[in-house]
């Protein structure tokens, strides 16, 4: 990752992100422009003005590409049947799910997933000994992660941007968290952690999303940009990567072969996370220590 500022929205986004974190997390639920504004107490007139002039979409376009990506991820990677995926996304009926998922992407939701499933076969034989280009890669293992309350803020803006390492003099996301929870004598542990619910192959850098977060101890509350976030825990699979922030993109492609290699885990609906395990006391991109988890079922 790269070393440029968080991108900024417009005074209008503090009133908006809660809703986006809303849409992006629930996709299925009632995400109608009236809903949208009675939530953000605003008349649906001034909210869609709002939503378009801050997000650059107009509620509707926005709500749609969220949930076409959400399937469209879901597609490649679980074996949940398509019918159950556009439910699950909120389209109502498969029919209407498809024309909108051609629409967006150019194939059938059919083809889309016979077409993942052949690149990710040869992704497999081609690199199955493969243990990092720059970085060194660990083995893949499958274990259970503790439910967490963190301490969350969201940045919108390309993953490659994201300024590393985290608490360094250009970190303005786990600083941040850490200032909130000092100043509101909150009990923390000093471990950054990101949680980026976007694919970046498929989402647009400028509408990526990632979570900078830290763990409480105890209760906590957020305000303002900054919110209580309850990490669920439960099953995972997880890669150890050592080395500079730029190749990290190795250990997702990785562990993701390696969930798929297992025959005995699939893919659980959730976003990937991030564990900044070690950072290099001496600015040694080589010494960091990452730690990358997908959530994972056992195949019955």
């Amino acid at each position: 990752m790269g070393s440029s500022k968080s991108s900024g929205k417009s005074v209008g986004a503090g009133a908006i992100t809660p809703l986006l974190i809303g849409v992006q997390t629930h996709p299925e639920r009632d995400v109608s422009l009236e809903s949208l504004a009675r939530e953000a107490g605003y008349s649906p007139s001034h909210f869609h003005r709002l939503f378009t002039e801050t997000i650059g979409e107009t509620p509707k376009e926005h709500v749609e590409r969220v949930r076409l990506e959400r399937a469209a991820l879901k597609i490649a990677v679980t074996r949940d049947t398509i019918l159950d995926i556009s439910l699950s996304v909120g389209f109502r009926n498969h029919e209407t799910f498809t024309r909108a998922f051609k629409r967006a992407f150019g194939m059938t939701p059919s083809a889309c997933r016979r077409g993942a499933l052949a690149a990710q076969h040869d992704r497999m034989n081609r690199m199955r000994a493969f243990r990092g280009d720059g970085c060194t890669l660990s083995e893949v293992t499958f274990l259970t992660l503790k439910p967490m309350t963190l301490l969350a803020m969201r940045r919108v803006g390309p993953y490659a941007t994201v300024d590393l390492p985290p608490f360094s003099p250009a970190d303005q996301l786990w600083s941040a968290l850490v200032a909130f929870a000092e100043s509101r004598k909150l009990a923390y542990r000093r471990l950054p952690m990101s949680i980026c619910p976007d694919d970046p192959n498929m989402t647009a850098p400028d509408r990526q999303n990632l979570d900078a977060c830290i763990p409480l101890v105890g209760e906590g509350k957020g305000r303002g940009n900054i919110r209580r976030l309850d990490f669920p825990g439960g099953l995972f699979g997880a890669i150890e990567h050592r080395g500079p922030y730029a190749t990290i993109d190795q250990a997702y492609r990785t562990l993701a072969d390696g969930i798929r290699r297992s025959g005995r885990f699939a893919f659980r609906d959730g976003p990937p996370l991030q564990i900044f395990r070690e950072l290099s006391p001496d600015g040694d991109p080589a010494k960091n220590l990452t730690e990358v988890y997908f959530p994972v079922e056992k195949v019955s």
